[in-house]
């Protein structure tokens, strides 16, 4: 008999571990990337370079390949095309298109989140076309595109030269013109990764986010992760609350649910949210720290198979650590494996492959691999990070080393 053929829309890192337990359950795996060379490419049976945004054109490959089941584990935008491929050819999905369409909208997110008191900072939503006159936002605020994937357009503006500049290239990075101007919440941010089962949410681990917003475009970039987070009970205890309201609220039911919070002692305030598995290798962590494998479980609610949601806490702290370089051609990265064999990284995730360009006008674009560490404490992270960037070195084509060896986690 031939292999049902399954479709994943992106070639993201964490993909390549979706692809392969989808081979492991019998299926031929098609990879829909609009790049010529992903990162999962290598590991799907076939490659078909189309973007996973547009609809039609995912929707006419799964019918070329008979599809049974189209799926993105990790993306938002992603989802919505997942989901909309889906209903067109009656095949199972987590959600409706409706809802993925409606969720991955920052201004229906924020409208929804303040009209069931689930704190979140003021904001103002502009359609396409709109635009921003008088409002009572305090400055620095926070400029997104309503629609867009991870950071993309994600800007900081501390005046309203800089909102004016930054809601243009907001416009330009959403798919529909759509943007999202919020105040700035200080504090610690963090990243709660959990399962939402019967309006539940099982939060299975949360994770300290440590970003810088820098250059002259004011990029927001995440640059390392560390679990457990130093929070406060207060905090803990809202968090818990609050991530199975937004899944009350929104209807998400057997399915992964990321929240991402702000921090100020036991004050919370929600940046956003997705129902689906958290970026990078957050799955590898997620599984290594409680034992919960949400790949699994993701591939299980595509299908509208009832999840069975059971893990345990870890005593270890755990730390993702991204790899950033500056503008170029990437072409390797050197000391690694002698890390991974003397026990100071766990393992390695790739973002870029030999040839793949590192860009600077959005944080995704700097990233050259994830590495991810584990410690007895706290400080046992910080100095196995100090002593890995030291350690370590990226080069491009030509010989130049090009990591930032100078952002990584310090504190």
């Amino acid at each position: 008999m031939e292999k049902p053929i399954a479709i994943v829309l992106g070639g993201t890192a964490p993909h390549i571990e979706l692809i392969r337990q989808l081979k492991e359950r019998g299926y031929k795996v098609v990879l829909a990337d609009y790049l010529p060379n992903p990162p999962a490419k290598k590991h799907a049976d076939v490659h078909e370079q189309v973007s996973t945004l547009d609809n039609d054109a995912v929707l006419n490959i799964a019918k070329q390949y008979d599809a049974k089941l189209v799926i993105s584990a990790c993306v938002d935008q992603a989802n919505i095309t997942a989901c909309y491929v889906a209903e067109q050819l009656g095949l199972p999905h987590p959600y409706s298109y409706q809802l993925a369409s409606d969720i991955t909208n920052k201004g229906f997110m924020k409208r929804m989140m303040w009209e069931n008191e689930i704190p979140t900072t003021k904001y103002v939503f502009l359609n396409n076309g709109e635009e921003l006159g008088e409002n009572t936002l305090r400055f620095p605020v926070m400029v997104k595109p309503a629609d867009s994937c991870a950071a993309s357009g994600v800007k900081k503006a501390n005046n309203k030269e800089d909102l004016v500049l930054f809601l243009a290239e907001a416009k330009k990075v959403s798919r529909t013109g759509r943007t999202v101007v919020e105040e700035f919440f200080s504090g610690v941010e963090v990243s709660v990764y959990a399962f939402a089962k019967e309006h539940q949410s099982n939060i299975l681990m949360i994770s300290e986010r440590l970003s810088v917003i820098e250059g002259e475009n004011q990029v927001l970039k995440c640059y390392a992760t560390i679990t457990p987070p130093n929070i406060t009970a207060g905090a803990l205890q809202k968090i818990e609350t609050y991530t199975t309201k937004i899944a009350h609220v929104f209807g998400l039911d057997n399915t992964p649910l990321h929240v991402q919070f702000i921090c100020d002692g036991d004050a919370v305030s929600v940046i956003e949210f997705a129902p689906r598995v958290g970026g990078g290798i957050s799955y590898e962590n997620i599984k290594n720290n409680t034992g919960f494998d949400i790949i699994s479980a993701t591939i299980d609610s595509y299908l509208q198979k009832p999840v069975v949601v059971k893990y345990s806490r870890s005593k270890r702290f755990f730390s993702v650590n991204l790899a950033y370089g500056i503008p170029s051609v990437f072409d390797h990265l050197d000391g690694v494996d002698q890390l991974i064999e003397k026990g100071y990284i766990d393992s390695i995730h790739y973002h870029r492959t030999k040839g793949g360009t590192i860009t600077a006008d959005r944080a995704s674009g700097g990233r050259i691999a994830a590495i991810l560490v584990s410690g007895d404490s706290r400080q046992e992270i910080l100095e196995k990070v100090k002593f890995i960037f030291e350690s370590i070195n990226a080069y491009d084509e030509k010989g130049n080393q090009i990591l930032r060896k100078d952002l990584y986690i310090k504190q």
